[in-house]
């Protein structure tokens, strides 16, 4: 019996996807890289310089994260497009999407230093023009706004539904779910702003949930980015009842009749008799 396996051998995969960048990111990102979690934070670098900031209706001030600050902030995370200025894309033309979206990743990639290579869609609005605009910018996932509410993984990558948004009252069920899945390649990813976890009075909860997961030897904490590499290359092996053939150039690894199997970049491994 051959399962599919994250990188190391982990049956199932973790991450956060966070949008906007702002002020209670500081405190979030002390969570995950304390539980040793890995987050992918979605930034809109027009709104950076001026520090933008509102009043939510709680009373709450949400305050955007300067260059300084993110540059130090998310060095260990993976950062995302989000459009330049946070528009609600309905309505415009090819011409304004794709400058939001390539002015943003442009930005990003100056300040940060590498390839941005995610996009996550502003509020909940999403069309086949985004989506073609997405491609045309060279993304390799556009994260939409809908849930999947399934730890199965995505395969459309430009109509990523994360598993769950954090406001969800399913949120704690599918994260202890999650622990006893067999779903192969289970992956539970929350979508989310990190002020909420103030307005909703939600810190407790979410570490809470961290800390679960974190002691799990079986999860692996990775990027969207990360996930979506390893999965498209997956996708790209040949596997038989008799071999496996690995046509990426990255390990990808196996369950062979219970015994974890790496197979190299570019290499075959014969199962028989495994």
């Amino acid at each position: 019996m051959i399962k599919k396996l994250y990188p190391f051998g982990k049956a199932k995969a973790f991450n956060v996807t966070y949008d906007d960048g702002v002020l209670q990111d500081v405190r979030f990102v002390e969570l995950l890289n304390a539980y040793k979690l890995k987050g992918t934070f979605n930034l809109n670098s027009g709104l950076m310089k001026n520090e933008f900031e509102w009043v939510h209706e709680s009373g709450c001030v949400v305050k955007r994260l300067n260059e300084e600050i993110v540059l130090s902030l998310y060095s260990d995370h993976e950062i995302a497009s989000h459009t330049l200025t946070h528009p609600y894309l309905d309505g415009k033309s090819e011409a304004e999407v794709l400058y939001e979206l390539k002015e943003d990743r442009n930005n990003l990639e100056k300040l940060f230093h590498r390839e941005i290579k995610g996009f996550a869609v502003p509020f909940d609005y999403y069309s086949d023009l985004i989506e073609k605009c997405a491609k045309k910018c060279g993304f390799e996932y556009a994260r939409i706004s809908e849930e999947s509410l399934s730890f199965r993984p995505q395969t459309d990558y430009h109509r990523w539904k994360a598993t769950v948004f954090h406001l969800d009252d399913a949120l704690q069920k599918l994260a202890y779910d999650f622990i006893d899945t067999d779903e192969e390649l289970a992956l539970f990813q929350i979508v989310g702003h990190s002020y909420d976890l103030d307005t909703e009075n939600m810190w407790d909860k979410i570490e809470s949930i961290f800390k679960t997961i974190s002691a799990q030897d079986d999860i692996l904490p990775m990027t969207t980015i990360e996930i979506v590499d390893y999965l498209k290359a997956m996708e790209n092996a040949e596997i038989t009842d008799s071999h496996i053939i690995n046509n990426s150039d990255k390990s990808l690894y196996f369950s062979v009749n219970g015994t974890i199997c790496e197979v190299k970049p570019a290499s075959l491994l014969n199962v028989i008799n495994r």
